[in-house]
């Protein structure tokens, strides 16, 4: 009886200890299960974690609600969630936990932050922080700009396809438009609220150069199925993308690789918890990219891609 009672005690000290020591690192996705970005920067960050910490993971659905006092809310649950949790390292992607919770309550204090996924650039948020380093998100449009022009001669006007009422759309067309302008090329934006005026959208770029389809994320009623065939009959101008789950849509995509996101997000975390400064690691660009090529889409054309690029490109079905 008292061994059995030595040990019993000698297992809840040693529970205890292990409790005490165990590290707790906090994910915020700014999104919801089922966004297929952050649904990949989640995985990788729970990846990388296993066995390093505890995690906890907190979704703020700011892609499907977007309204800034809807946002605001769940900014003050997850801070809530940090109280209380009182995580070693939190680790936050995309730009709204950035913009609602961390730059507002958390800028220079004591609680250590990892971000990614922030498009273009940080200084919105004034990054970096003493407590906070991250790695943005650029996407390969010059290059786009580039090899586009290599396949159908030139390019003077481009119609860029996004969701209504999405400031990272929004963001990704204003650099575009920035980053063309210096090349001579026109951009225009064509925001969509549904799949009618996604599908009206598409019929009215084909007046362009150049087609660039954006994140279809925030667009109501989103019917992929609907999607390839609308896009496949009236396929003309050269349609290309950034993303790759855009990839069934368009022609050509040069894409930037979400996992790369959450696994520097989740390395620099595990660094953190190691007893390393955030403020000597620095703020990052993603180096990552992807190429992808739909025949069943670019065959109801003219239009014929490099062998450079064949080569090397993943094949879409």
């Amino acid at each position: 009886m008292r061994l059995t009672i030595l040990l019993l005690l000698v297992i809840s000290m040693n529970t205890s200890a292990y409790a005490s020591s165990t590290k707790r690192c906090l994910y915020i996705n700014s999104y919801h299960v089922g966004y297929a970005w952050s649904d990949k920067i989640e995985s990788a960050v729970k990846t990388v974690l296993s066995g390093h910490c505890e995690l906890t993971v907190f979704r703020m659905d700011s892609k499907r609600n977007t309204s800034p006092v809807f946002i605001q809310q769940k900014a003050l649950e997850a801070k809530a969630l940090i109280e209380t949790f009182k995580p070693d390292v939190v680790i936050a992607s995309d730009d709204n936990a950035s913009k609602y919770l961390i730059a507002p309550y958390y800028k220079d204090a004591d609680m250590p932050f990892v971000f990614c996924g922030i498009n273009w650039t940080a200084k919105p948020y004034a990054y970096p922080y003493a407590n906070a380093t991250g790695m943005i998100e650029v996407s390969a449009i010059k290059t786009l700009l580039i090899k586009s022009r290599d396949i159908i001669g030139g390019v003077k006007t481009v119609a860029f396809i996004g969701a209504k009422g999405i400031r990272t759309d929004e963001k990704e067309f204003e650099w575009m438009a920035k980053v063309y302008a210096r090349e001579g090329v026109v951009v225009r934006a064509l925001y969509a609220a549904d799949m009618v005026e996604w599908e009206q959208a598409y019929l009215t770029a084909q007046d362009s150069d150049l087609i660039v389809l954006n994140n279809y994320a925030g667009i109501k009623k989103w019917d992929k199925q609907r999607a390839v065939k609308f896009a496949t009959q009236h396929a003309g101008k050269l349609t290309v993308s950034t993303y790759d789950f855009m990839t069934p849509y368009t022609m050509l995509a040069m894409t930037k690789v979400a996992e790369e996101q959450g696994e520097w997000a989740a390395k620099v975390a595990i660094r953190i918890l190691q007893g390393k400064s955030v403020a000597s690691i620095p703020v990052v660009a993603n180096r990552r990219f992807n190429v992808f090529v739909n025949f069943p889409i670019l065959n109801q054309t003219d239009i014929h891609l490099p062998e450079a690029i064949l080569f090397k490109a993943i094949k879409v079905k």
